[in-house]
C-alpha cells in the first residue's frame, strides 16, 4: 500500500473574509486554496482546489490585516521549529508557537499572526483540477 500526502499551497489562494474574536482568535476564510496530492511511487501528482478556514488562537498581530477579498502571493506557516514557505503539509492541527505570515498580491509588506494553536478546516469537497508531472 502506498502513502499519500496532501499539501496546502499558499500562492494563488483567495482570502475571502476575516473574522476576529476580540484579541483571542482570528479565522481566515479562504474561498480557494490549491492542494497537491502526492502518492508515493506515482509518476504524477494531482492538483485540487478547496475552500478552507484557518483559525489561530491566542493571537498577536504584526502588520495590518488586508482588505478582503484578496489574493495571497505567498507566505510562511510555522509550527514550532518548522517553517513551511508557500506550502504546508495537511492536516494542520498545531499547538505551541505557531505563525501565519501572508504576502498579499499587489501590496508591500506582510501581515504576521502568531498564536498558540492553528487549525485548518477543509470545507465542502475538494475539486480536481489536473495531474502534474513530479
Amino acid at each position: 500500500m502506498s502513502d499519500t500526502t496532501q499539501t496546502l499551497q499558499l500562492p494563488g489562494a483567495r482570502l475571502e473574509s476575516i473574522d476576529r474574536d476580540g484579541d483571542d482568535s482570528i479565522t481566515l476564510h479562504f474561498s480557494k486554496v490549491f492542494l497537491v496530492q502526492d502518492m508515493e511511487g506515482a509518476i504524477e501528482d494531482s492538483l485540487w482546489t478547496q475552500a478552507v478556514s484557518l483559525t489561530i488562537r491566542d493571537i498577536e498581530l504584526d502588520g495590518e490585516l488586508p482588505d478582503c477579498p484578496c489574493e495571497i502571493s505567498g507566505g510562511d506557516l510555522t509550527n514550532n521549529i518548522y517553517t513551511y514557505r508557500d506550502h504546508a503539509p495537511l492536516p494542520i492541527d498545531w499547538r505551541g508557537e505557531v505563525y501565519c505570515k501572508l504576502a498579499i498580491d499587489g501590496k508591500a509588506g506582510k501581515v504576521t499572526i502568531s498564536g498558540e494553536s492553528m487549525q485548518l478546516e477543509q470545507l465542502d469537497h475538494p475539486r480536481y483540477i489536473k495531474h502534474t508531472r513530479k
